[in-house]
C-alpha cells in the first residue's frame, strides 16, 4: 500500500520499525563500522522497510520492490535527489545529469540521449572488440593481472573513442579521481559524520587534487574539441550541439568520465572474480564464447555470458544504494514518511534477500533461467524516469569484453576474498587478481 492509500493523513500512518540508536549521531556510528553488514542485518532483523536516522535528519531505508518502484517510479515527482546528496557530490559533479534536477535535468537528458539510442550503441561494437584486443595483446601466459586496474583501463579507452571520439593516451586523472571519490566518501568509523571538503584531511587534501586534475583534463578535451571539430555523433558533440556553456557540459562530461567507466569496469571485475572462483561457470561461459564464428557481435545470443554477468550484478552491484529526499509526506506500503527524510533504496540489501533469491549469498547464474523475481527485486541501473541512462551501452560493453577475454584466456583465482570500500560505487578495497591460463 503506497501513496494517498491507508489512513486519511500520511502522519496517521506509523512509522517503520527502527533499531536502538543513541539521540545525537543516530545509526551513524554502525553504519559508518560496516556498511553493507549493518544495511543486511537491520534488513533481516526489523524488515525490508526500517526507519533510521543520522545527525539533524531521518531516514527510512528500502529493501521491499514495491515500495522501491513507488519511489523511484510511481510516485518519483515526490523524491528529488536532496541536499544530502549535492553537499556531497556538488563539488565534483556540479550541475551534471547525476545531480540536476526538473527542467535542468529534462534538458541535458534530451541532449544526451541521441549519445545511447539503440542504433547509436550499435555502432560501437565494433570499438568496444578493437579497443578490447589492443588492450591485451601484450598480456602472457601466467600472468597475474589485477581486474581492477584491467577492467578500469579497457572501459576508460573505450569510453574515449565512442562516447568522446579521443585516444586516451593518458587518463590517469580519470582513474586517480575515481579512486580519490571512493577513499573521500567511504565511511570511517573515526570521523562518521559529515567533513567539509575543506577540512584539511588527508582524504580531503587528495580528493580536491584529484578534482582539480580531472576539471583540467575535462578542459583540455573541450579545448582540443573547439580546435579540431568532430564529425562523430559521440557524446561530446550532443552537449556541444546544446544549448550549454562550457561549465554545464562540464560537469555532464565528469559525471560519464566517471560513471560511464567505473560501474561497468566493476560490473566486469566482479564477474570475472565469479568466474575465475567458480570454475564450473566459467567453463560453461568459455564454451560459449570459444564455440561462435569470429569475435561476439551485437546481434549473437550470449544467454550464459549474460547470466554471469547479470548475477554478478545481483551479488556486487556497482551501485550498491540510491538515495532520494521527500519533498512531502508520504505512505509508502502503509509506512509514514516524513517530508525531508532521507529515501536509501539499497541494492545490496534487495538483492540478497533469501525470500528473494534463493540462497542469496551464492553464485548461480543458472538461477535466472528458473526465476523471474518481482519487479524492482533486482534493480542495478536503478529504476523510474531516472534509469541510468547508459544501461545499454554498459551491459553490451560489459558482455562483449567479457566474451572476448573468455574467447582467449581463462582466469584461475589468486585473491580468493573481497574486502570492500563502500562509497559511491561498491569498489573492492584491495586489488583483485587473477592468473591468465591460455585455452588448451
Amino acid at each position: 500500500m503506497s501513496g494517498s492509500q491507508g489512513r486519511l493523513s500520511p502522519t496517521d500512518n506509523p512509522r517503520p520499525p527502527e533499531p536502538p540508536a543513541p539521540p545525537i549521531l543516530g545509526h551513524t556510528l554502525p553504519y559508518a563500522r560496516d556498511p553493507l553488514g549493518f544495511v543486511e542485518q537491520t534488513v533481516a532483523e526489523y524488515g525490508p522497510i526500517v526507519s533510521f536516522r543520522i545527525p539533524r535528519q531521518e531516514g527510512v531505508l528500502l529493501a521491499e520492490p514495491a515500495a522501491i518502484r513507488h519511489v523511484l517510479a510511481d510516485n518519483t515527482s515526490n523524491y528529488r535527489k536532496g541536499n544530502f546528496q549535492r553537499r556531497e557530490l556538488e563539488g565534483l559533479l556540479g550541475d551534471g545529469l547525476l545531480l540536476s534536477e526538473g527542467t535542468d535535468w529534462e534538458s541535458a537528458r534530451r541532449a544526451i540521449q541521441p549519445a545511447f539510442d539503440p542504433s547509436q550503441i550499435a555502432d560501437y561494437t565494433a570499438s568496444m572488440i578493437e579497443r578490447t584486443d589492443s588492450y591485451i595483446t601484450d598480456w602472457k601466459p601466467s600472468e597475474t593481472i589485477d581486474l581492477v586496474n584491467v577492467t578500469s583501463e579497457i572501459t576508460l579507452s573505450i569510453l574515449g573513442e565512442v562516447l568522446f571520439d579521443t585516444d586516451f593516451e593518458d587518463a590517469t586523472a580519470v582513474r586517480a579521481a575515481a579512486r580519490a571519490v571512493t577513499n573521500r566518501f567511504s565511511p570511517d568509523s573515526r570521523v562518521p559524520f559529515h567533513v567539509p571538503d575543506w577540512v584539511p584531511l588527508p582524504r580531503n587534501i587528495q580528493y580536491r587534487h584529484a578534482v582539480k586534475r580531472l576539471n583540467k583534463f575535462v578542459d583540455d578535451l573541450l579545448a582540443e574539441r573547439r580546435s579540431a571539430p568532430s564529425e562523430e555523433s559521440d557524446l561530446l558533440s550532443a552537449l556541444r550541439s546544446a544549448d550549454m556553456d562550457d561549465d554545464e557540459i562540464r560537469d555532464h562530461l565528469v559525471t560519464f568520465l566517471l560513471a560511464g567507466h567505473e560501474t561497468t569496469a566493476l560490473a566486469l571485475t566482479y564477474t570475472l572474480y565469479c568466474l575465475a572462483t567458480h570454475p564450473e561457470e566459467q567453463a560453461a561461459v568459455v564454451d560459449e564464447v570459444t564455440t561462435l564464428d569470429g569475435k561476439p557481435t551485437i546481434g549473437q545470443p550470449l544467454p550464459r555470458t549474460d547470466r554471469a554477468i547479470r548475477e554478478a550484478m545481483r551479488l556486487y552491484p556497482p551501485i550498491h544504494l540510491i538515495m532520494r529526499e521527500a519533498t512531502e509526506d508520504d505512505v509508502v506500503e502503509g509506512y509514514h514518511v516524513p517530508a525531508d527524510a532521507l529515501v536509501v533504496c539499497s541494492q545490496w540489501a534487495t538483492h540478497r534477500r533469501p525470500d528473494l533469491f534463493s540462497d542469496p549469498t551464492a553464485y548461480r547464474p543458472t538461477r535466472w533461467k528458473e526465476i523471474d523475481p518481482p519487479e524492482y527485486a533486482y534493480f542495478s541501473f536503478g529504476g523510474g524516469p531516472r534509469m541510468c541512462i547508459g544501461r545499454r551501452f554498459a551491459l553490451l560493453e560489459a558482455r562483449l569484453v567479457l566474451a572476448r577475454l573468455l574467447q582467449q584466456y581463462r582466469f584461475d583465482p589468486v585473491t580468493k576474498d573481497l574486502d570492500f570500500a563502500v562509497s559511491t560505487t561498491l569498489a573492492p578495497n584491495h586489488p583483485v587478481k587473477a592468473r591468465l591460463r591460455v585455452h588448451n
